[in-house]
C-alpha cells in the first residue's frame, strides 16, 4: 500500500470514528455535544489542512447516509453537514506549528497551538450552524427569543461545550505522549 493510500485510509477511519462518536450522544433541540470533533481535530492536526478537509467532508456525508442528520431541505442539509464538518479540517492550519513545537520540545507552545486548532475548528463549525439556525431554523424558535438570539444561545452554548470537551480530552490524550500528533510515515 502506498503512503498516500495509508493516509487516506487513516482519514476514512477517523471519519468513521467521528461518525460513530457523533451518534453515541444524540443531539437535543437546545444543544449539541459532538464527540466526533475529537478524532477529526486530531487527524487534521496530524495530517494537515488538505487531508483534514477531506476527512471532515467524509464525516458530514457519513452522518447523512447513516440517517442521523436532521435535514429540512437540501441547502440546510449541505450547509450543516458536509460544509460545517469540512471546516473542522481547518484545524490542520496549525499542523506545521504544532509539529515544530513538539520537535523543539516546547510543550507549552504545542498545547497552546493545539487549543488554538480546537477553537478554530469548532468556531468555524458552529458559526455555520449559527447562520443555518437563523436562516433555516427560525420558525422553531423557543423561549420567546428571535431567530438570531436563539441561534446564538443554542450554537454558542454548543460551541463552548465542545471546546471544553474536545480541548480537554485532546490535551489529556497528548499530555504524556505527543506521538498522536506526529504521524509515523513508514
Amino acid at each position: 500500500m502506498t503512503e498516500k493510500t495509508k493516509i487516506l485510509v487513516e482519514g476514512a477511519l477517523f471519519a468513521a470514528l467521528a461518525t460513530l462518536l457523533s451518534v453515541v450522544i444524540p443531539n437535543v433541540e437546545w444543544g449539541d455535544l459532538s464527540l466526533g470533533l475529537i478524532p477529526l481535530v486530531l487527524y487534521s492536526v496530524r495530517r494537515g489542512v488538505r487531508m483534514g478537509l477531506l476527512a471532515g467532508l467524509l464525516w458530514g456525508l457519513l452522518i447523512i447516509v447513516s440517517g442521523h442528520a436532521y435535514i429540512l431541505n437540501i441547502w440546510q442539509g449541505l450547509l450543516e453537514y458536509p460544509v460545517a464538518n469540512l471546516l473542522v479540517g481547518l484545524a490542520g492550519l496549525y499542523t506545521p506549528a504544532v509539529q515544530r513545537a513538539i520537535q523543539a520540545g516546547e510543550r507549552k507552545k504545542e498545547r497552546i497551538l493545539l487549543l488554538a486548532a480546537v477553537v478554530t475548528a469548532i468556531f468555524l463549525k458552529y458559526f455555520v450552524h449559527f447562520i443555518a439556525g437563523i436562516i433555516f431554523w427560525g420558525s422553531y424558535v423557543q423561549w420567546g427569543l428571535g431567530p438570531i438570539l436563539y441561534s446564538l444561545v443554542v450554537n454558542g452554548g454548543s460551541f463552548i461545550l465542545n471546546i471544553v470537551v474536545t480541548g480537554g480530552l485532546l490535551l489529556a490524550m497528548t499530555a504524556r505522549d505527543t506521538r498522536l500528533l506526529l504521524p509515523q510515515n513508514k
